[in-house]
């Protein structure tokens, strides 16, 4: 697939995550009592995978966009600040996913706290991030 701008890229990524997270909603409703293997595993590649994402924003994306637009700083600020909730959350999903007899019930709600604050992140960061980008051509 390919894109034409930073800011669709940006959009693309996001809403890979967002496919992943349905999806993983999908296979623990229909997991039953028990948590299958296969099913760990996407929760863990998925927390590895937003870990990758935010820290190569924090380690490029901001510090460019930072040293271009003065005016960013808040945005950036809120935005590493959401980068550390989101963080705490896959770090407990991982620890829920990776426990004996992990309980669907018990992944389910944590995938779920994941999922509403990863969705407001990236709803605020594309409102924010994806114009300027954009518009800069980046």
């Amino acid at each position: 697939m390919g894109t034409t701008s930073m800011g669709e890229a940006i959009k693309a990524v996001h809403d890979a995550f967002r496919r992943e997270l349905a999806l993983i909603r999908r296979e623990i409703a229909e997991s039953g009592p028990r948590l299958g293997a296969q099913l760990r595993i996407n929760c863990l590649t998925l927390c590895q995978g937003l870990h990758n994402h935010h820290t190569g924003e924090d380690t490029a994306l901001f510090p460019f966009l930072a040293g271009r637009y003065e005016e960013l700083a808040p945005v950036m600020d809120r935005l590493r600040e959401e980068h550390g909730k989101i963080a705490a959350l896959l770090d407990e999903l991982r620890r829920v996913v990776a426990a004996d007899g992990a309980e669907p019930g018990l992944v389910q709600a944590e995938v779920g706290r994941l999922s509403d604050e990863l969705e407001a992140h990236l709803v605020y960061e594309e409102e924010q991030l994806i114009p300027v980008l954009d518009a800069a051509g980046a």
